[in-house]
């Protein structure tokens, strides 16, 4: 396990894209008649994100190339 730190963010896109998932993820979960973690995951991270847009555009690409980088 690494060492990570919490910390407050100032950045308003982070924030937002956040409320957003917050919004996404309870609207998903009054779709369905039994929540599947797991699918409610991978299909937020299909979801088209804001501060991603100028590289890979959604959370499961971003994590593909980035695990590309390091294993490539």
């Amino acid at each position: 396990m690494a060492h990570h730190r919490l910390a407050k963010t100032t950045n308003r896109s982070v924030v937002g894209m956040m409320t957003e998932f917050a919004f996404l993820g309870s609207a998903y979960v009054e779709s369905q008649e039994a929540v599947d973690l797991v699918e409610l995951s991978l299909w937020l991270a299909r979801t088209p994100c804001g501060p991603l847009y100028s590289r890979h555009g959604s959370p499961d690409r971003e994590l593909a190339a980035h695990i590309a980088r390091r294993h490539g």
